[in-house]
């Protein structure tokens, strides 16, 4: 990776950014931490989930990982969490910091998302969900877990109604109120990309939209904003930004990134690397 001083760094990037006909970001969990959700963060989870934090657990990745799948035997106290984590995460949390500062980097650009977090942080942000694609689902959408239909449910209401009748002694959700499927009263699931029974037909349009995206902007530059994306999913952002760059005209990469900011040799010269935090690049760039 270049050692070009982050003042030229950051320099370079905001020029680039400034003469771009096109801007095409990629997000990773690097960027929901950068803005207050931060997964490993102890003392968020101390202060956001205490009764979970009562039994052990010390982040919110750790309740996630332990509530990972529902069965017979654990499926009210795999809602309890799931409830209040979707509650706290997608609901609660305000817009951080760092996606209003990138909103209004891009502003006025011809811009587009694509981004494996499903916090619902772009959105609260203000940006538009018809220039985004969230191809690992949404925290605010259920899905049947067989599935029998390619429908997804809003569930708020159901998210509420959980934590309304939550027994906070024993952490265990009311059996009447685990979400079932309306067409054929089945288990709803949370949509996430978990397994092959994730629905993501909803999605395929926002591909589309995607691919149509990067087609247009070969006739002009084009920055391609990767943050905070590493090695979880490297086949939907981080290698595919990669090859968009390489392959690009116009292009230039800028990753942003604490520990995996290197990038390709073929790219390098089309490239700019920061392991600084995303959130203050972000304020350095406006």
């Amino acid at each position: 990776m270049s050692t070009q001083p982050y003042s030229d760094k950051v320099d370079r990037a905001a020029r680039l950014l400034a003469e771009a006909d096109y801007v095409l970001i990629g997000a990773g969990a690097g960027l929901s931490a950068a803005a207050g959700l931060n997964y490993q963060d102890q003392a968020l989870f101390k202060a956001w989930y205490p009764q979970f934090a009562k039994l052990g657990i010390r982040t919110i990745w750790e309740g996630v990982t332990a509530h990972w799948a529902a069965n017979d035997a654990n499926r009210r106290r795999f809602w309890a969490f799931w409830a209040t984590h979707i509650q706290k995460i997608r609901y609660d949390a305000p817009p951080g910091q760092a996606y209003l500062d990138l909103r209004r980097l891009v502003s006025g650009k011809k811009h587009f998302i694509i981004t494996t977090n499903v916090d619902g942080q772009f959105e609260k942000a203000g940006f538009d969900p018809a220039r985004m694609y969230t191809p690992q689902g949404d925290y605010g959408k259920f899905q049947c877990a067989t599935p029998c239909s390619n429908v997804l449910y809003d569930n708020r209401d159901a998210v509420q109604k959980m934590l309304a009748n939550l027994d906070e002694q024993t952490l265990l959700v009311r059996a009447q109120d685990i979400p079932r499927c309306p067409n054929c009263g089945g288990f709803l699931e949370r949509n996430l990309r978990i397994d092959q029974s994730f629905v993501e037909e909803p999605y395929l349009v926002k591909q589309t939209d995607y691919t149509d995206f990067v087609t247009q902007s070969t006739s002009g530059k084009l920055v391609l904003l990767e943050l905070g994306v590493g090695f979880n999913t490297p086949v939907i952002i981080r290698w595919p930004f990669e090859r968009i760059t390489l392959l690009h005209p116009g292009a230039t990469l800028i990753r942003v990134n604490l520990d995996d900011a290197e990038v390709p040799d073929e790219i390098e010269t089309k490239s700019i690397g920061f392991q600084e935090d995303i959130a203050r690049i972000l304020q350095d760039l406006l």
